[in-house]
């Protein structure tokens, strides 16, 4: 379309420097070209080449799967590749590995199952800070709802001892089912410690003779009635099942002041901690003993170079 006041043949262009009309065409955008109908194809298509292409010389090395180049580059570095699954498990290294992520584990584990067991006794001190008028929330939050948080406290501590007592979450190979059946009687185990002490209440109540005391982990036993003697001293205590105090058990509080469940759960929760250290050592062993003998080596180095006192201290 030419310009309202002038004809096309008085082109502005044709008045401009040779050299920069050349370079005006020469930066012209080309010329669009629609691209061809996909829908009808001009040609067979070709099969895509193979990705792994097939070596003809035995001596050059495999590529594996894993590996981002599978044309050949860099298969020298990728010969002695090995896949995760096929690490050798009982390696020191691995077993060192498996015992701090099971010690980390663990925890969290026992944790979230004694937060399971307590969910109505959560519930309970939630409502406590919820439900109500103004006036009951107000000494709700006052109280800090002693009696709900009281309650669910112990739930929570003495349900943890229970499942750790039990051997939750304590071997290397999980069993979902074996783990559940541990949580539901650490579950049993902690109500009836509970009814005990109530029917020890109501007897103290009533002015009559307390229950006898049974075992909750061997119920199996004989019940035997609880001792009536004020001595504070460890060997007067009542500890169902028979229970001794083990070499460098040291409870949570101390014993006189503890129920008699509570204090076989405490020396029951102290054994079972002594064994898991056990599974623990002896899973790390192959690690320890290779960092001993790797020392050992250092030392002998160290002790022919510098002589046996500068020696032992450098290594």
């Amino acid at each position: 379309m030419g310009w309202f006041w002038g004809s096309n043949k008085n082109d502005p262009v044709q008045k401009l420097d040779p050299g920069l009309r050349d370079y005006l065409q020469s930066e012209t955008p080309d010329k669009y070209v629609p691209a061809p109908d996909l829908k009808q194809p001009t040609s067979t298509p070709t099969p895509p080449p193979s990705s792994k292409p097939e070596s003809s010389d035995p001596s050059q090395p495999e590529v594996p799967a894993q590996s981002l180049y599978q044309d050949g580059r860099y298969a020298d570095l990728w010969k002695t590749y090995k896949p995760p699954a096929n690490v050798d498990q009982s390696s020191g290294v691995r077993g060192a590995e498996r015992v701090i992520e099971k010690y980390k584990e663990r925890g969290d584990t026992v944790q979230r199952a004694a937060m399971e067991n307590c969910a109505l006794e959560h519930e309970a001190l939630t409502l406590c800070f919820q439900t109500g008028n103004w006036r009951k929330q107000l000494e709700s939050r006052l109280t800090m709802c002693s009696a709900e948080n009281g309650t669910f406290s112990r739930c929570f501590t003495t349900q943890s001892k229970f499942l750790q007592a039990l051997g939750y979450a304590s071997s290397f190979n999980y069993d979902p089912e074996k783990e559940e059946r541990i949580q539901m009687h650490a579950d049993k185990l902690y109500h009836q410690m509970l009814d005990y002490e109530e029917r020890v209440k109501e007897a103290k109540a009533a002015g009559t003779e307390p229950p006898p005391i049974m075992s909750l982990f061997q119920p199996g036993q004989s019940p035997k009635a609880p001792k009536t003697t004020e001595d504070k001293s460890d060997l007067a205590l009542d500890i169902p099942g028979g229970e001794s105090i083990p070499a460098g058990f040291k409870p949570s509080k101390p014993l006189h002041t503890l129920t008699p469940h509570e204090r076989e759960l405490e020396i029951r929760t102290f054994n079972s901690q002594m064994e898991q250290q056990k599974l623990y050592a002896e899973e790390a062993t192959p690690f320890m003993k290779s960092q001993t003998d790797a020392r050992t080596k250092r030392q002998e180095v160290a002790v022919s170079w510098f002589g046996e006192t500068l020696g032992k201290w450098l290594s």
